[in-house]
């Protein structure tokens, strides 16, 4: 099954992102700088909600981005985003804290340097697209709490504007086993197209095993995809995948993200659903590099 960090459960960040939290706690006394942005929310968020927060003090640096298109689909659901992030970037403050005393302990007792680096954590919710009554979001965490390295982390959901939880995939996807077969292939192509020297069918076997339902994972997919845009006006084009580093490879290998194309999607798509993809995915064309 798909390898979760000890240390960061991405799981725990994204799926449960809209579960309604308990009341905020306020930033503690050792802030030395703290940033928040506004507009007049729309009813359903209250009237102090942030969509933008920056807190930084002398043992870490947090910040949590909501767009605000989702907080004009549904505020609601904006503010639901925001107080689990808050949430998450307050525990990190208190864990850096306490690291911080042991480190500065651990250097009065033994002599030497203090062995403790300053903790980050970055929470991004972004909308890939609004369709008619639902947004597709994107979410990435990154963070920081000492080690080889940073460690960061991919997900989505399908919200339907005024309800809490993301649509299963069941929503859109009739054949769950020919959905696992596209995404699959999809992924085996992405990994060759980046110098994998293990031959197709190795890479094959290897996410299928990655990639099993499990009695704990039932829905492997579940908050690893979004949806596209499409060349044609108000359709979906397709549907993205997203793997956070060590899911399906090494950290080296970073993240991956395949779409399956609604040309691909058609035979297997629910008949409610059939109907509301079309067209391809818009390709955002990279600027020219400046010269200088």
């Amino acid at each position: 099954m798909i390898r979760r960090l000890a240390t960061v459960s991405a799981a725990a960040l994204m799926l449960a992102a809209c579960t309604p939290e308990a009341a905020e706690t306020g930033a503690d006394g050792s802030a030395i700088a703290e940033t928040a942005s506004a507009e007049a929310p729309p009813p359903g968020a209250p009237e102090d909600f942030q969509t933008a927060y920056i807190l930084e003090s002398e043992n870490y640096t947090v910040q949590l981005d909501i767009d605000p298109v989702i907080l004009e689909f549904d505020p609601a659901l904006a503010y639901r985003l925001f107080s689990y992030g808050k949430t998450s970037l307050d525990e990190l403050g208190v864990s850096a804290d306490e690291a911080r005393k042991m480190a500065d302990d651990d250097a009065a007792t033994a002599g030497g340097e203090s062995w403790f680096m300053g903790y980050t954590l970055e929470i991004a919710h972004k909308a890939t697209g609004v369709f008619d009554d639902v947004i597709s979001v994107s979410d990435t965490v990154a963070t920081f709490t000492g080690g080889a390295h940073p460690n960061y982390f991919l997900g989505g959901g399908i919200y339907r504007k005024g309800e809490a939880d993301a649509l299963p995939l069941s929503t859109f996807i009739a054949d769950p086993v020919a959905f696992n077969d596209l995404a699959i292939k999809a992924l085996v192509a992405e990994k060759l197209e980046r110098g994998y020297t293990d031959t197709p069918a190795a890479i094959e076997a290897s996410l299928r095993e990655l990639l099993a339902p499990t009695p704990e994972a039932p829905d492997i997919y579940k908050g690893r995809f979004v949806f596209e845009p499409s060349t044609e006006t108000g359709k979906i084009s397709g549907l993205s995948l997203m793997f956070s580093p060590y899911d399906i490879g090494s950290y080296a290998e970073g993240a991956y993200y395949a779409t399956l194309p609604a040309a691909d999607l058609a035979p297997i798509l629910t008949e409610a659903w059939a109907p509301r993809f079309g067209g391809e995915p818009i390709v955002e064309e990279e600027e020219p590099a400046s010269e200088e």
